[in-house]
């Protein structure tokens, strides 16, 4: 925990804040877009992550770190129910993940990476009718190719829109699915690792281009990153995960190198860089944005 603040409330309510019997616990937390509640997921005799708990307020960027095997990929595939945890619960916009119903429509998600057959013959825009699928296929075709060309411009991919979905490159395809999730005009987006695939050099742009549209937009967004870079730059808050979350909270105020240590074991040094002691002005403004969202806390340590 940071020197100096205090514990903020655990997300289920401590005992002075406990939700009489007729008030859910997203009640307390009026601004949510994204509430996980003593999540735990068991895959066959094996763990994958523990009882974990955290807040996503509505505007705010929200990145998941940890090294390979932390449980990222499957943390998110849960909130969106696409796996069913062993304890705990998920509220997404205000409404439990387990019956979405048109809420799911507000929620963009892009995973990590598309696994298909790249000879098979099938452009971009038929992938992007996939997502509009509740008018039909054989519908008001000119009105959903504008819908799939405007989301594609967004991203800056609108050339690719006849393009069979073999023949892109790594960077076009992520491209590609960013314009997937947009395509229905969510509140909340969803990514996991959205630059893989994306060269270096690339990279950078990708990220703006993400920060630009939620910018633009309004969005929230929770995303799954490996580049720590990118978390300083970005994200509102950062979630440390390893099996359990270690730490959230403001970037500046938590990452510091005893966590990436717990977060990353022996691997932590080569997550280590010039923003892990950011300049004061850089910390000043991490304090302020902790002050406006839980005054007195600078970022939770988990012990």
């Amino acid at each position: 925990m940071t020197a100096g603040a205090e514990e903020p409330p655990a997300v289920s309510g401590e005992k002075e804040r406990r939700a009489p019997d007729d008030m859910r616990t997203s009640d307390l937390y009026p601004d949510a877009a994204v509430l996980v509640e003593d999540l735990t997921l068991v895959i066959g005799d094996t763990p994958i992550f523990e009882r974990v708990s955290f807040v996503v307020n509505r505007g705010e960027t929200a990145m998941i770190i940890g090294p390979n095997g932390a449980g990222k990929t499957m943390l998110v595939r849960t909130m969106l129910d696409l796996l069913p945890p062993q304890t705990g619960t998920v509220t997404l916009l205000g409404k439990d993940s387990r019956c979405l119903g048109s809420t799911r429509d507000r929620i963009g998600y892009m995973p990590q990476r598309l696994d298909f057959d790249r000879t098979f013959p099938i452009t971009v825009f038929e992938i992007m009718l996939l997502r509009l699928r509740k008018s039909g296929f054989w519908l008001n075709r000119k009105a959903k190719r504008k819908t799939v060309l405007d989301a594609l411009t967004r991203v800056h991919a609108e050339r690719l829109v006849d393009r069979r979905i073999g023949r892109l490159s790594g960077g076009e395809l992520q491209r590609v699915l960013l314009a997937y999730a947009l395509l229905l005009d969510p509140d909340l987006l969803i990514l996991d690792e959205p630059a893989a695939g994306v060269d270096v050099a690339g990279e950078d742009t990708f990220y703006e281009l993400i920060h630009h549209i939620r910018t633009e937009r309004h969005l929230t967004v929770v995303m799954v990153s490996h580049d720590l870079e990118v978390v300083f730059k970005y994200a509102d808050q950062v979630l440390c995960l390893n099996r359990e979350l270690l730490c959230q909270g403001v970037p500046g105020a938590v990452l510091r190198p005893e966590i990436l240590e717990k977060t990353y074991g022996s691997l932590a040094a080569s997550y280590r860089h010039h923003h892990e002691h950011p300049d004061e002005h850089d910390l000043e403004h991490d304090r302020e944005h902790d002050r406006e969202h839980d005054p007195g806390a600078g970022g939770t340590e988990r012990r």
